[in-house]
């Protein structure tokens, strides 16, 4: 085998709470993700060193780029000559959706597979967390709760029968300075999500109405225009609407049947891109 495609999937936060500042600067958070399928598509061949080619001129070709670092932390620990990695990014960057840290999961999914790499549970889970909080959530089936600064995943089983309407403004948010500006009196405290017991569509969808990321308040009030993209997805008929991760996209949950997404035509800043998606399962990446 010489070369190998994959599609890296974005995900969702179906509720994200920060419990607090850590010591080494990172936040200690809670969250529920679950992997959707907008995916970016991934190539990966083999060559004698590490080089991207990506559709999306904005985004850096060097080790800034998470697919980039994946591929140079995989072969500091599990020689390989190199891999020529194409890029076609259809994931929004700087919105909220993981597209960074899916790509950089994938491509040691796809190393591994290509150089017949078989790197242990805490090997491969090192070098995932060393990336980015998000990369190990992608290595396991796509729907997690997470905790730590990320890296704690805990693979839950969710239902899969609904679907996701995404809206991304023209506007790219910096993680960092979202959380710079929480402030922990903002943080809401609740009682915890109760996921022991099977969690059918018709549990999943009275859950969803708790649903909330804490991070919402910093983004609104630096960008009270977004508040319409909320509405816009509740007055739709979502069971809950919510931003992801520290945005700028809003995603609602709608039941299954009808069309959605037409009706939010002419009612967005132009520019504004609108998904309609489905939540997957993964194949998690075999540990040894």
């Amino acid at each position: 085998m010489d070369e190998i495609s994959l599609k890296a999937p974005a995900k969702i936060n179906l509720y994200l709470k920060v419990l607090g500042k850590r010591p080494d600067g990172y936040h200690e958070i809670e969250s529920m993700m679950q992997t959707i399928d907008l995916y970016d598509e991934i190539k990966l061949e083999k060559a004698n060193s590490i080089e991207i080619d990506c559709n999306d001129p904005s985004l850096p070709s060097d080790g800034s780029n998470l697919a980039v670092r994946a591929a140079i932390a995989l072969k500091e620990r599990f020689y390989f000559p190199g891999v020529k990695i194409g890029l076609n990014k259809r994931i929004p960057h700087g919105a909220g959706l993981g597209g960074g840290s899916s790509d950089a999961a994938f491509v040691l999914r796809g190393l591994c597979r290509l150089y017949e790499l078989s790197p242990k549970s805490k090997e491969i889970l090192e070098i995932a967390s060393g990336i980015g909080s998000d990369v190990p959530f992608f290595l396991g089936n796509g729907q997690a709760i997470v905790g730590g600064r990320g890296e704690k995943v805990h693979s839950i089983d969710l239902p899969t029968e609904y679907r996701v309407i995404l809206i991304t403004p023209p506007l790219e948010i910096s993680t960092a300075e979202v959380y710079g500006k929480l402030k922990f009196s903002l943080t809401k405290k609740s009682e915890p999500f109760l996921l022991k017991k099977k969690i059918t569509i018709s549990r999943f969808n009275k859950l969803a109405k708790r649903f909330y990321n804490d991070l919402e308040e910093v983004v609104l009030g630096e960008h009270p225009d977004l508040a319409k993209i909320k509405g816009l997805l509740k007055s739709n008929g979502a069971v809950t609407s919510a931003m992801s991760g520290s945005g700028s996209t809003f995603f609602g949950i709608f039941h299954l049947g009808g069309e959605v997404k037409a009706e939010f035509k002419g009612r967005l800043t132009p520019g504004t891109r609108v998904f309609s998606c489905k939540p997957v399962v993964l194949a998690p990446f075999n540990l040894n």
